[in-house]
């Protein structure tokens, strides 16, 4: 695809190669970048179309709201992960946690099997953990509660 003007680059010249870029993913900066080098490169005679440039603007507020709106569920998810767990609060759990594999043989263990009374919970990278004494599992191990 040819930026508009007559400097023969393309918009796979102002992206950085898949050798800089740790995601796959386009960004608002490089959207913003593309455009602006549109802008710089357009043909003063031949000015772009405003019906492309707005529909252009509307495509990347519409990038921003949905990325608004992607981190806002991802918090709603968050709050209700550990609003569910905090309700545990002073119950007997069953929880299941997975075991690392054998040191000798390397051959995976039988999942552990947890009890007790839920002191607190913490929210963490993985998401809601709950404590039983000196036990921490992922408020999702839970199996029972009583």
């Amino acid at each position: 695809m040819q930026v508009s003007g007559n400097y023969g680059r393309t918009a796979g010249d102002l992206v950085p190669s898949a050798g800089q870029v740790q995601s796959r993913d386009l960004n608002e900066q490089d959207f913003i970048k593309v455009m602006m080098e549109q802008l710089r490169s357009q043909n003063p005679l031949e000015p772009q179309d405003n019906n492309q440039f707005f529909t252009q603007m509307l495509q990347f507020q519409s990038l921003d709201a949905m990325q608004s709106m992607s981190k806002a569920l991802t918090s709603l998810a968050e709050v209700s992960e550990i609003a569910n767990a905090s309700t545990l609060v002073g119950k007997t759990v069953l929880a299941t946690r997975e075991q690392d594999p054998d040191p000798v043989t390397g051959m995976p263990r039988a999942p552990q099997e947890i009890t007790g009374v839920v002191t607190k919970v913490t929210f963490g990278s993985t998401g809601a953990m709950v404590h039983l004494g000196d036990q921490i599992v992922p408020a999702s191990a839970i199996t029972a509660v009583s």
